[in-house]
């Protein structure tokens, strides 16, 4: 492990010591002095690392000291843990009522707690003594105490110009030449193959990507499919994930159809257990001319890909295959019908490339010393795109006078064609404060290919420590988004609205960092963090590793269908094993049970139980008191929480998206630190009033009215989305169909700051007004309002870019206004860029109160309003509808 990250878990056990949190731990177990001393020990031992992270070749001597430190560390880490968890619980049963069974139960714990002090000081006691030794010992080694002052490196790139990640620059020769053959008819064979062959870095998937989303193979092809490859072509596991690719586009709609009537058992056993993904395949491409994209190819296997190819015997003539390789004879194996060899980019592309990331400002690329200095480096880059990025993106964060330093490392570093390009790499990695080195390395548990959830890898690292606050007023969240988007822009490349990938030479970097800390699919007694592609790996590891107080991770990294079940006796084994885990994911695992013992994983502050057929959970879980997120995902047969879950104060993710039979306890409102809480469905005994309070609820929130609510007029009183101010989206779901809920939704007015509004099924006749008073709304989406029969007037909205209207059975009019209010407007929907009504039977016009008569006069004195920004419009079975305002740059 990196001394440097080393460092940032002393500089969180710093933090944490100096917290009101210890200073109640110091006094019940009267060990003030004891975490005095430890605090100063590890600041020392930080001081050190500091300079021990500078001097990257360690002789033996220094590497068995800073593993005995290490060591020392992380039980350090793991003891203060443990003694605030029992402060915690001690002080929780002194504030409870005094009732006569509170008082014999407490007597009991009392006692307990009186043996828990008499167990953890002796601790404490005896780590201070290990860490005072350890620290005495740095004396015989050179490295000397540095100063520990927090490094900020400016994690605002807002002034930066606009650069596409997959943006491609110099290869549109290249570009033209593959599509064009892509576009051409196969002559003989049925399907045909095209390869980009070329080193790591030197942009293969980018040019890949530029040519797979490019109009002109859109309309070629009837499906196409994007596949990684990497090391894996076994060739069922293959066509499953060419499934997945076929289907990943409908099966968020088709759960959410479905979302009352799934049923678990069938989908994970049916579907999964027992489906045929060959014959699946065979079934979804028939007849059809496809594209398929094979990225990053290893397989030199002939037999693998004549097995592959076989798949592909159902599709139509003219289909192509489409293969990145960096391997020549992967090539060969393929027999290819056209080869590209990508070479290094221009000197002038080069140059163009490192000017995009490098400068901050036009002036400067007018610097004759930085314009040197800068062609001298980018002429050591050999042209590979990925080298040239690296280095512009740690300038461009640098200050003029620190250009001569890089230049020099990139110089000492030279790289050659098709060699080894980690040194010049790492030095991005190397100019990283302590606390992004942490962030950057945790995503080596990720494998290739693999796309990394934003949310994700924040909650983990929150989970480990890895987030540093400024200041009181800062939220976890919020830091470790600003920690993600300066990784962004040096390490991942965005694929999805919320998905990213790590480069392989950048995954590669990070796994020499982290080795053995950080393992793929293995792990011994000297892993800390280890992840797993499928429940079979995990199960031998199991079998071979008994236990383990070192392993803080375990994370599973397979889809919502894991193709493997664990059962009840291999979670209890796995939580006796490892009872110092702070992140566990147990995801699509078909898990039914979970035992009792989960309680006893008293570090733990991640946990993913999401996709899995759980009914009920263990009352145990809430003693998990430093648990910060709880996944349970589409848990459709989870019906109930434990009655006591608000005993959760570090709770701030309760993740339930899809959870439609889930009751959330009463209470809830006392959880005010939750930062996103996904779904809430309102029932009778269990209404809208649990929301106040979860004022800091961040993301989307969807409220689902699943009946009539009898409390509904008290609930109208209580107002409780106004004070939401974080909250971004906002979807009110009714799914019943009783009633007018006219004075419920004027009570769910959300606060100014909400940008997109979903309402389904709403059952009043008439919209609340304070539409047309949330001011920063960018999308509003209306469906199957159908007793709705017109709106409140949205004109004026100045962000409002997307409106959709979708089965509003009784609408008559969009606006409710007079036609000459609109007229006289000045500004008539002045960002509105796409507007969608779909069968919406009864419309009439745009207009209540003005008829077709009205419209014509208006047109010959005075112009109908009309959308200044208007593009997209589509209108689908509305046959009533006569008249719309004027869409004159559509």
């Amino acid at each position: 492990m990196d001394e440097a990250i080393l460092s940032s878990v002393a500089g969180s056990i710093i933090e944490n010591l100096g917290s009101a949190a210890f200073e109640q731990v110091g006094s019940l177990w009267n060990v003030e002095d004891d975490l005095e001393q430890i605090r100063k020990t590890v600041s020392t031992i930080k001081a050190v690392l500091q300079d021990a992270a500078e001097e990257q070749n360690h002789n033996n001597q220094d590497r068995v000291w800073l593993e005995k430190l290490k060591k020392a560390v992380f039980d350090a880490d793991d003891l203060l843990d443990e003694s605030r968890y029992h402060t915690e619980l001690a002080l929780r049963q002194k504030e409870r009522s005094w009732s006569f069974t509170v008082k014999v139960r407490d007597f009991l714990s009392l006692i307990s707690a009186v043996f828990g002090r008499n167990k953890m000081s002796p601790k404490i006691s005896k780590l201070s003594q290990e860490l005072d030794a350890i620290a005495k010992d740095r004396e015989k080694f050179h490295w000397k105490e540095r100063s520990t002052v927090k490094r900020i490196v400016s994690l605002n790139r807002e002034t930066r110009p606009w650069f596409p990640h997959n943006g491609v620059i110099g290869r549109e020769d290249e570009k033209n030449q593959i599509i064009n053959r892509l576009l051409e008819p196969n002559s003989e064979e049925k399907v045909l193959v095209v390869a980009i062959v070329g080193i790591a870095g030197i942009g293969k998937t980018t040019l890949a990507q530029c040519v797979y989303n490019d109009d002109r193979v859109d309309t070629q092809f009837e499906l196409k499919i994007w596949a990684c490859v990497s090391n894996v072509f076994e060739v069922t596991t293959f066509a499953e994930k060419l499934i997945i690719g076929i289907d990943k586009d409908d099966s968020m709609e088709l759960m959410r159809k479905k979302r009352r009537k799934f049923n678990p058992d069938e989908v994970l056993k049916d579907q999964i257990l027992k489906m045929d993904p060959l014959r699946e395949l065979h079934n979804k491409i028939s007849q059809k001319k496809i594209l398929i994209v094979l990225d990053d190819s290893w397989n030199e296997n002939c037999k693998n890909w004549n097995n592959f190819k076989g798949l592909l015997s159902s599709c139509a003539k003219g289909s192509k295959i489409v293969i990145t390789t960096r391997d020549k004879f992967v090539v060969d194996i393929t027999r290819a019908n056209e080869t590209y060899f990508l070479k290094g980019l221009s000197e002038d592309y080069s140059w163009s490339l490192f000017e995009k990331l490098a400068f901050r400002n036009w002036q400067d690329t007018k610097n004759p010393t930085l314009v040197d200095f800068g062609r001298e480096i980018v002429g050591k880059c050999q042209g590979v795109p990925l080298v040239i990025k690296s280095i512009g993106n740690l300038l461009y964060s640098k200050n003029p006078n620190e250009w001569s330093k890089i230049r020099d490392k990139v110089v000492a570093n030279v790289i050659e064609q098709g060699g080894d390009n980690f040194p010049i790499l790492r030095l991005s990695y190397d100019n990283l404060p302590s606390y992004l080195k942490c962030c950057f390395a945790f995503c080596s548990l990720f494998p290739k290919n693999y796309k990394i959830d934003k949310m994700t890898v924040i909650q983990l690292w929150m989970a480990h420590g890895f987030i540093q606050l400024s200041n009181d007023a800062q939220q976890l969240e919020d830091v470790a988004n600003e920690y993600f988007e300066y990784l962004l822009c040096n390490f991942l490349d965005k694929v999805g609205e919320f998905s990213y990938k790590m480069h392989d030479l950048y995954h590669d970097l990070a796994l020499s960092i982290t080795w053995p800390d950080y393992r793929l699919e293995y792990l011994d007694g000297k892993t800390y963090h280890v992840s797993f592609s499928s429940y079979s790996f995990f199960a031998k590891t199991l079998s071979l590793v008994k236990a383990s107080n070192k392993l803080r991770t375990i994370f599973f990294t397979h889809g919502k269908y894991g193709f493997g079940a664990m059962d009840e006796s291999t979670l209890i084994t796995l939580i006796e094993s490892f009872p110092r885990l702070r992140a566990l994911d147990l995801h699509a695992l078909y898990i039914k049970i979970m035992p009792n013992s989960i309680g006893k994983l008293i570090h733990l502050k991640y946990l993913d139980l999401s996709f899995n057929p759980l009914e009920t959970l263990p009352d145990s879980i809430t003693a998990l008191l430093n648990l910060q997120t709880l996944k349970l995902q589409e848990c459709d047969y989870l019906e109930q929480l434990p009655r006591d879950i608000t005993k959760l104060v570090s709770l701030r993710h309760l993740d339930d998206r899809g959870c439609f039979k889930l009751r959330l306890p009463q209470g809830l409102r006392k959880l005010t630190g939750l930062q996103s809480l996904p779904l809430f469905i309102a029932r009778n005994n269990g209404g809208l009033g649990e929301l106040n309070g979860l004022n800091n609820l961040k993301g989307t929130l969807e409220i689902e009215i699943s009946e009539q609510l009898e409390d509904a007029n008290s609930d109208c009183e209580i107002k409780i989305l106004r004070e939401k101010q974080h909250l971004e989206k906002l979807e009110l779901t009714w799914a019943h169909q009783e009633g007018h809920d006219d004075m419920l939704l004027d009570s769910l007015q959300p606060h100014p700051n909400l940008k997109f509004l979903v309402v389904y099924g709403y059952t009043g006749m008439t919209f609340s007004s304070w539409l047309s008073s949330i001011e920063n709304l960018v999308e509003i989406t209306l469906r199957n309002c159908d007793r709705c029969n017109h709106l409140p007037p949205l004109s004026k909205l100045p962000f409002l870019r997307r409106l959709f209207l979708n089965g509003m059975k009784d609408l008559e009019c969009i606006s409710d206004r007079d036609i000459s209010e609109e007229v006289s407007t000045l500004s008539f929907f002045p960002s509105l860029k796409s507007l969608s009504i779909w069968e919406c039977p009864n419309l009439k016009g745009w207009w209540r109160s003005a008829s077709m008569t009205d419209h014509q006069q208006h047109q010959h004195n005075r112009p109908l309003p009309s959308f200044p920004c208007l593009s997209s419009f589509w209108i689908y079975n509305c046959p009533n509808m006569t008249s719309m305002p004027l869409f004159p740059y559509l």
